[in-house]
């Protein structure tokens, strides 16, 4: 039996509800005021994006990537400063707060849904897991694959399919160390969750008092901060650290509902596993095959085995053991 390594985006949760799960509408509905994130943390983010207003929320990462370049510059002169020499005015010294409540706020967003992955979904790629021993990579912000794996014991320590790296005591990267790598595989959630605070991640009730008042470990930024982002974190930069192994590991890769747009993930997708079968699994609105054959050349361009599905509702998918 082959073993995979499996990357899903965001395309499960637009497939369950595309208006809820689309970035835009987690940007509008925190900019439109949540508890964490009000007036005084607007105000700092429209003074250092050019074209934004208090009415006028983000849209895109892209649009983020005057913000991340003026955090960038504040936290660098800030590391300069002393009791007696000031470098920043107290509206600079706001900005990386501001930008860590707006971020962690559109990731607790699309976490809170209170929407679950249907079982006919769910049930028959756990088994495929647990039989195949593959390795999973996650982008997006929401918990669906998560609570679904915590559900069917794919997620249950070292007793389960995969781990993540966080035992009862916290995060620790000797966690992601296993007894027996051919029987276990790594949970990566390469672009954080909300749940990470600092070196815990919140379980059960305390995931009602979600607050970005301590560390979090969450990626939402344009394309090409994105990797400063990943190694200003522990946990983000050790997971992307184990990917490329995930990946040698793994005898062929899926790719399930991901745009193609992380040139980042591309790269190692493209470096290391350049020979391998690769299934790319995506809605069939996202255009004819020809057309899309060509764009994923294009973004896996050392990758010379690229096979294409085409699924009317990602959700309806359960063919995971006849994917040839």
């Amino acid at each position: 039996m082959p073993r995979y390594a499996l990357v899903f985006g965001n395309g499960l949760g637009m497939a369950m509800d595309d208006q809820y799960f689309s970035l835009g509408s987690g940007l509008k509905s925190v900019w439109n005021g949540s508890e964490n994130f009000g007036p005084e943390q607007k105000r700092l983010m429209v003074s250092a994006i050019n074209g934004l207003s208090v009415n006028d929320f983000p849209k895109s990462e892209e649009q983020l990537d005057q913000l991340q370049v003026a955090i960038v510059a504040s936290e660098f002169l800030r590391n300069f400063e002393s009791d007696e020499v000031k470098w920043l005015s107290d509206m600079s010294r706001g900005f990386p707060e501001a930008f860590r409540r707006f971020v962690h706020e559109v990731a607790s967003y699309f976490h809170d849904s209170g929407k679950m992955l249907p079982d006919a979904f769910v049930m028959p790629l756990s088994a495929f897991i647990k039989e195949t021993k593959s390795h999973v990579a996650v982008l997006n912000y929401d918990n669906l694959l998560y609570d679904a794996f915590n559900n069917t014991d794919v997620l249950s320590g070292y007793r389960g399919a995969l781990i993540d790296g966080f035992l009862r005591a916290g995060f620790d990267k000797e966690n992601l160390d296993r007894y027996n790598p051919k029987k276990l595989g790594w949970y990566l959630h390469l672009h954080g969750s909300p749940l990470f605070i600092g070196n815990r991640k919140l379980m059960g009730d305390e995931r009602l008092f979600l607050r970005p008042d301590e560390k979090s470990h969450i990626v939402l930024t344009h394309v090409e901060h994105k990797p400063l982002v990943i190694a200003s974190s522990l946990i983000l930069s050790e997971y992307w650290s184990r990917l490329p192994k995930a990946l040698k590991e793994a005898d062929k890769i899926i790719i399930f509902g991901y745009s193609g747009c992380d040139t980042h993930l591309n790269e190692i997708v493209t470096t290391s596993c350049p020979d391998k079968d690769i299934y790319i699994i995506e809605w069939e609105g996202s255009g004819d095959i020809d057309e899309r054959s060509n764009y994923w050349s294009d973004r896996l361009s050392g990758c010379r085995n690229i096979q294409i599905r085409h699924i009317g509702n990602l959700l309806d998918f359960n063919d995971w053991f006849n994917l040839e």
